[in-house]
C-alpha cells in the first residue's frame, strides 16, 4: 500500500467573492498554450477580469498553474459542467455570477481534488517522462462527479454554478473547485447559509472522480469485488433460508412467533421497529441469527467479512488512512437483514386465538428464553426514569419469574413420571421397586402441589403439603427460623431409611434409580452425613438465637464456627447438586433424542398415513406443523443446556413457596457469619 492515497479532497467554505476566480486562474499555476506538457511556458492571452480583483478566479485559472488544451476553442482554463475550457464571454459570465453571488451574501466553497502521481500514471494519465497529463480525462471526471454531489447536498438548483481548473504547478496534479449559488437556497444556521457539507457528499466526489480517472484493469478488480460481496451475502441468505426449514430451527421459530405482536401490519415485523411489544419477538429472532452466524451460516459469513475488510483496506489506498471501518456498520445491516428474512417467514403462518395470551406466549418462550428476556428487561428498568414504565416493567419481570418457576417443576414432575415408568418397565418386582417408586411418587405429588397457588390449597392438601416438604425439600432451603426438632427427626428418618435402599447398587431397580437421580457417581453416605451436618447447624443457630437474645456479642460469636461450617457445607451440598442436575439433564436431553429417533423411524414408515391424517385434522386458522414442530432438538450442546438448566434452577427453583425470603435471610447470615434473628 502507498503511503499516499490515489486521491484526495478537502474543501472549506468562505463568504463568496470574485477574487477567488482570479486566485484560481494565477499565471503561476497555468499555462493557457500547451495542452499536455508540464514544461511548457506561459501564454500572453489577458485575462477580462479586473485586474484589482486578484482573487479566486484569477488564481484557479492562472497561468503558471494551468495549461489550455489544444483543439478547444476556449482561451482560459477554466472548465465548467457544460464547457472544458471557457471563452471570453463565458468568462465575462461567470465572472459576473460570481459577483452577484458576492453581492447577495451567497457562501462560496471551495474544493481541492489531489491526485497521487502513482495513480495518474498507473491510470495512463500522466507520462513522468514527457510530463504529459491528460487534463481532459481529469475535467470528465469532475464534471461527472459534481453533479452528484450537489443533489446530495440538495444544490443542484438553478442558482447553483461552479467551476474548476487542473493545478499542474506542484509534484502533485489537482484541481481547483469554486461552488457558489447567485442567490442563496440553503438553510440559514445563525442568519447565514450552511457551509458544511455532509461528509457522504465529500466522500462521492472522490469516489466518482477516482472511478472514472482509474484504469480499466483497476475498475474490473473494484466491479468484481463489489459482484463478490453481493454473492457472499446472497449466500449468506440462501443458507438462512434453507437453515429455517431444518427441524432443529423449529422451537425457536414457534417461540419466535408466539412472542410476535398481532398488528394489522404485518409490515412492522421487521427489525428496525423498537416498539415495547415487539423487543421480545426481536430479541428472540436476534438471537436465532446470531447462533446460526456462529454455526452453519459462518463460513459464508467470514467470508462475507474478509471481503469487506479488502475493500475498506482498498478504500484507504485510494482515500486515505482516515476512510473508517465499514465491518461494525455492515455486520449490524447483514444481522438486521437476516432478521428481517425470518419474519418474512413467520409472515406466512396463520394467525391463531392463543397468540395474544400473554401466559401462553411467556410459557412457549421457555426457561432460557424467558431468562434472557428478564435480564434485558432488569437493565431496561434500571434505566428507566419513567414511573408508570418501572410499574410495568416490574410487573412483566415478576410474571415471567413466576412461569419460569411453573415451568421448572412441570420439567422436574414430567422427569419423575418418565422415571417411575422406566422402573417399572425395565426393573424387577420387588420391595425395592415400590420403595423407589412411591419416592418418586411423593417428589411428583410435591411438585404438582407446589403449582397450586398457596391461597387455593385447601386444608388437606396444605398438611399433605407441608409434611412432603418436611420430607423432601433440599436442606438448604429449610430455614433457621422454620427449623425444629420434628423436621429434622422425620428428614433424618427419610435418609436413613433412603440410604438403606440405595446403598444397595446391584439391585437393578436402583441402578435405574440412580442413573436417573444422576446420582451415579455420588458417594451416598457423605451427602446424607452432609445434608444431616447442615440441619445440626441450623438447629443449633436457632437455639443460640434463642439462649443468647439479649446478648447479641456472645450469640454471634457462639454461632461464627457454625456458620463457618455451614458455609463450607453449602458449597459442598451445591457441587453435588450441580452434578447431579446437569447429570439428570443429559440423561433426559438423550432420552429425548432416542424418542425422537424411534418417532421418526415410525414416521417413515407409514409417512403416507400421516400425511393424509395431518391434512384431515389441520385446523383452518392453524400455524404450520412444519414450522411449530414439537419434535424439536437442543440449539446448543448437551453440557451448554444442562449448565444453563442448572443455573434456572438455582435462581428459580420454589419461588413461590413460603421460605424465599428466609433463604435470603439465611444467605446473608452463612456469608457474614452475623444472625439476624433477635
Amino acid at each position: 500500500m502507498t503511503e499516499t492515497p490515489d486521491i484526495i479532497y478537502t474543501q472549506q467554505f468562505v463568504a463568496a467573492n470574485v477574487q477567488y476566480l482570479d486566485y484560481s486562474e494565477r499565471e503561476e499555476a497555468v499555462d493557457l498554450l500547451n495542452d499536455f506538457d508540464l514544461e511548457t511556458g506561459e501564454s500572453n492571452i489577458q485575462h477580462d477580469v479586473d485586474e484589482n480583483l486578484a482573487g479566486y478566479l484569477g488564481y484557479t485559472d492562472r497561468k503558471a498553474a494551468t495549461k489550455l488544451e489544444d483543439g478547444l476553442t476556449g482561451v482560459y482554463p477554466t472548465f465548467t459542467q457544460d464547457s472544458l475550457n471557457l471563452t471570453h464571454k463565458q468568462h465575462h459570465e461567470l465572472a459576473d455570477k460570481i459577483r452577484e453571488a458576492q453581492k447577495n451574501k451567497s457562501m462560496l466553497w471551495q474544493g481541492v481534488v489531489s491526485f497521487n502521481p502513482d495513480f495518474l500514471e498507473g491510470a495512463k494519465l500522466y507520462d513522468p517522462e514527457t510530463g504529459v497529463v491528460n487534463q481532459r480525462a481529469i475535467k470528465r471526471a469532475v464534471q461527472k462527479a459534481i453533479p452528484e454531489m450537489l443533489k446530495q447536498e440538495e444544490l443542484n438548483v438553478p442558482e447553483t454554478f461552479w467551476w474548476a481548473d487542473v493545478h499542474l504547478n506542484t509534484n502533485h496534479v489537482h484541481v481547483h473547485i469554486g461552488i457558489s449559488q447567485t442567490k442563496n437556497t440553503r438553510p440559514l444556521k445563525f442568519g447565514e447559509p450552511k457551509g458544511t457539507f455532509q461528509a457522504k457528499s465529500l466522500k462521492k466526489i472522490k469516489s466518482i472522480v477516482h472511478r472514472e480517472v482509474e484504469d480499466k484493469v483497476s475498475r474490473k478488480q473494484d466491479i468484481n469485488l463489489e459482484k463478490k460481496i453481493d454473492k457472499l451475502k446472497k449466500d449468506v441468505v440462501d443458507q438462512l433460508k434453507e437453515n429455517l426449514q431444518q427441524q432443529q430451527q423449529q422451537k425457536i421459530l414457534e417461540q419466535i412467533w408466539y412472542a410476535l405482536p398481532n398488528y394489522k401490519d404485518k409490515r412492522r415485523w421487521r427489525a428496525s421497529n423498537n416498539s415495547y411489544d415487539f423487543r421480545e419477538a426481536k430479541l428472540l429472532a436476534g438471537k436465532l441469527v446470531d447462533d446460526l452466524l456462529k454455526t452453519d451460516l459462518n463460513q459464508d459469513y467470514e467470508k462475507y467479512l474478509s471481503a469487506i475488510k479488502q475493500k475498506d483496506s482498498d478504500n484507504r489506498e485510494k482515500y486515505g488512512q482516515n476512510i473508517p471501518d465499514s465491518i461494525p456498520k455492515k455486520q449490524k445491516d447483514l444481522h438486521d437483514y437476516l432478521m428481517n428474512r425470518v419474519f418474512d417467514e413467520l409472515r406466512k403462518v396463520d394467525v391463531v386465538s392463543t397468540k395474544n395470551n400473554f401466559s401462553e406466549r411467556v410459557k412457549r418462550l421457555g426457561i432460557e428464553g424467558n431468562n434472557e428476556l428478564i435480564e434485558v428487561l432488569s437493565k431496561q428498568l434500571k434505566n428507566t426514569k419513567s414511573d408508570i414504565a418501572a410499574k410495568k416493567l416490574k410487573k412483566e419481570i415478576g410474571i415471567r419469574k413466576y412461569y419460569v418457576g411453573v415451568l421448572i417443576k412441570e420439567n422436574k414432575n414430567e422427569n419423575y413420571l418418565g422415571q417411575i415408568s422406566e422402573l417399572k418397565e425395565k426393573g424387577l418386582k420387588n420391595n425395592v421397586q415400590d420403595y423407589l417408586i412411591n419416592d418418586l411418587q411423593e417428589k411428583y405429588r410435591l411438585g404438582m402441589l407446589q403449582l397450586i397457588p398457596r391461597n387455593k390449597r385447601n386444608n388437606d392438601n396444605k398438611t399433605e403439603y407441608q409434611k412432603l416438604v418436611n420430607k423432601h425439600v433440599d436442606v438448604s432451603q429449610i430455614s433457621v427460623k422454620k427449623i425444629n426438632e420434628e423436621i429434622v427427626a422425620q428428614k433424618n428418618q427419610y435418609l436413613d431409611e433412603w440410604l438403606k435402599v440405595v446403598k444397595n447398587t446391584k439391585d437393578p431397580n436402583v441402578q435405574i434409580y440412580l442413573k436417573n437421580q444422576g446420582l451415579e457417581n455420588v458417594n451416598l453416605s457423605e451427602y446424607v452425613d452432609l445434608q444431616k451436618r447442615i440441619m445440626q447447624a441450623k438447629l443449633a443457630i436457632k437455639d443460640n438465637n434463642k439462649k443468647y437474645a439479649d446478648n447479641i456479642s456472645l450469640r454471634n460469636q457462639r454461632n461464627g464456627k457454625l456458620f463457618e461450617q455451614l458455609k463450607k457445607d453449602y458449597e459442598d451440598l451445591k457441587n453435588i447438586n450441580s452434578k447431579i442436575d446437569l447429570n439428570q439433564t443429559q440423561i433426559r436431553l438423550n432420552q429425548a433424542s432416542n424418542s425422537k429417533n424411534v418417532k421418526s423411524r415410525q414416521k417413515n414408515k407409514s409417512k403416507s398415513l400421516a400425511k393424509k391424517e395431518n391434512t384431515e385434522r389441520k385446523p383452518k386458522n392453524s400455524v404450520s406443523p412444519r414450522l411449530l414442530s414439537k419434535l424439536s432438538s437442543a440449539l446448543t450442546s448437551v453440557k451448554k443446556e444442562g449448565q444453563e438448566r442448572i443455573n434456572a434452577l438455582r435462581r428459580n427453583l420454589d419461588k413461590e413457596d413460603d421460605f424465599e425470603k428466609q433463604d435470603r435471610i439465611d444467605e446473608y447470615e452463612i456469608e457474614t457469619g452475623r444472625s439476624l434473628d433477635k
